[in-house]
């Protein structure tokens, strides 16, 4: 039988279309034994540590408030693509003994359960040629403030494939992470006064000066004949953290006045004074501010204390304190607006 030249061709061309149309679906990842076994791929990584800033792949929830990581889980094999579950748990049985070893830092902690969302099961689907999963442990950002200094753990187990076999040698990993660090990646640097929640701080007995707070979030301290008031509000802040305090303030020139901006960590007490830590800014007409029309940053017109940014060597609450007294405060009074808290960094 004789076969055309051409019809050898297009066969061929036929052949090289179909095999190029008929690509085998694989797997990538680890192949385990047997290779239709779950596992998480972290399990590889000396000793199952996952380092969560590098490598979990941080997702913020703002709605939710929670610090989201991703931990992988595969299923080795290279047919089967039917989805399947597994389910999921903290573990963290092993974390003591990776202290001792060094493996993890001896300020390590467990994260605890309150401080966590951790679903039961995970669900393993074929995508991009891998089976593969996610586990997502859920971080609550309001509970951190708690692990400042501290290196926080958090154990994750596989287990019961509602298909193939999970891996034993291959099933648990470490989340890790430094707790200061991941608050500085989650945390805004915003301002962090609270219109609503400043407090009057009476200290003379008369109250021939007073602070009233405005709707808007300005204040106005107005009056003088020796009087003496204040407000003040708290603020939870993390150790050795720079913190900056200002204000707006705008006035038509007091005479024997003080104007006075004080953070530390002593809570305030009505019908006292307030001092601690030292006043931070400052009017002051007899050292040579708020004599004269004023309007403006109060860090920029300050002529006394010891500056407007402050650092705590542990975490903590701290109140911001705001007082005046004197002779007057000027006609109209002090006007304050623009009260900003926040970390810088």
């Amino acid at each position: 039988m004789r076969i055309h030249v051409s019809s050898i061709l297009k066969l061929s061309a036929c052949l090289v279309l179909a095999i190029t149309s008929c690509k085998q679906e694989y797997l990538e990842g680890v192949k385990s034994n047997p290779a239709v076994k779950v596992y998480l791929p972290a399990a590889e990584k000396a000793n199952g540590l996952i380092d969560a800033l590098t490598d979990g792949k941080l997702a913020v929830d703002s709605t939710a408030g929670t610090a989201n990581f991703s931990v992988a889980v595969y299923r080795g094999g290279e047919s089967n693509f039917d989805p399947l579950t597994v389910d999921v748990s903290a573990d963290n049985t092993a974390i003591a003994g990776l202290k001792q070893s060094g493996a993890l830092p001896a300020n390590t902690i467990v994260l605890d359960p309150a401080d966590y969302v951790l679903a039961a099961k995970d669900s393993v689907v074929f995508d991009n040629h891998i089976m593969k999963g996610s586990i997502v442990p859920k971080i609550k950002i309001a509970g951190l403030n708690k692990y400042s200094g501290k290196v926080v753990a958090l154990g994750i187990k596989i287990a019961k494939s509602t298909k193939q076999e999970v891996n034993a040698d291959m099933s648990r990993a470490i989340l890790y992470f430094d707790a200061d660090q991941l608050l500085d990646a989650v945390t805004p640097k915003t301002n962090m006064v609270d219109k609503t929640k400043w407090q009057v701080l009476k200290i003379a007995a008369n109250d021939n000066v007073t602070f009233k707070v405005n709707d808007d979030g300005s204040i106005l301290a107005s009056g003088g004949n020796n009087g003496h008031q204040g407000i003040f509000q708290p603020f939870v802040i993390r150790a050795k953290k720079q913190y900056k305090i200002d204000l707006n303030v705008a006035g038509s020139g007091a005479t024997d006045t003080w104007f006075e901006v004080y953070v530390s960590t002593l809570a305030p007490t009505q019908n006292n004074d307030y001092s601690d830590g030292g006043k931070r800014i400052a009017l002051n007409t007899w050292t040579g501010c708020g004599k004269a029309p004023f309007n403006g940053l109060l860090s920029k017109l300050s002529c006394a204390g010891t500056g407007n940014i402050v650092t705590f060597p542990t975490a903590g609450t701290v109140y911001v304190v705001i007082k005046s007294g004197g002779a007057s405060l000027g006609t109209g009074g002090i006007k304050l607006t623009n009260i900003d808290f926040r970390r810088v960094n």
